[in-house]
């Protein structure tokens, strides 16, 4: 027959202080662990927030200063229509009438070569000094490339502009993070 078990058999053997200091220890660094884990998780969450936030600040601000540049545009357009309005006007009335007035000489019984030759003087010197297409193509194209310099400036600043906006924020986000990270303090 077995022998009944004696009560120091099935007692537990008592726990010694240094046993229960180790767990102590392991817990706490597991709940250390589990805090840093949550910290970093927080952390993460408020850089995605921010990022968002600067993400639709920056369409924002592209929607506004595209619509900025696109008022000047209109605006700039519009005055130049504005300040040329006036001369065609003139131009065209001027124009119309030389060309009633050539049309009724031409649609005479009269023959071409019999016109006043004063008119066909006073119509080559319109020609030659009024009316200089080549020379207004040319300040045209002046300007043209001008313009175009001065738009490819603008895109250069404009970039540079973008870049300095994001490498700012960029330098922002990262304080930010570091404000937010813990402490590091090491206790050895």
């Amino acid at each position: 027959m077995e022998t009944p078990p004696t009560p120091t058999m099935t007692t537990p053997p008592s726990l010694t202080t240094e046993g229960t200091m180790d767990d102590i220890q392991y817990l706490l660094h597991l709940e250390a662990m589990r805090r840093f884990q949550e910290d970093g998780r927080n952390v993460k969450r408020q850089v995605e927030e921010q990022v968002r936030i600067w993400l639709d600040a920056k369409c924002e601000y592209q929607r506004e200063f595209g619509r900025v540049v696109k008022l000047l545009k209109c605006g700039a357009l519009q005055a130049t229509v504005d300040a040329h309005r006036v001369s065609d006007v003139k131009q065209l009335s001027q124009a119309a009438k030389d060309v009633a007035s050539l049309q009724s000489k031409l649609c005479s019984a009269l023959r071409p070569a019999i016109l006043d030759s004063y008119d066909v003087e006073q119509c080559l010197e319109q020609l030659n000094t009024t009316h200089k297409p080549r020379l207004n193509l040319c300040r045209q194209q002046r300007e043209f490339a001008q313009n175009q310099e001065a738009l490819r400036s603008l895109r250069t600043a404009v970039d540079g502009l973008e870049n300095g906006m994001e490498m700012g924020m960029i330098q922002a986000m990262d304080r930010l993070v570091e404000d937010l990270l813990p402490s590091r303090e090491t206790n050895h």
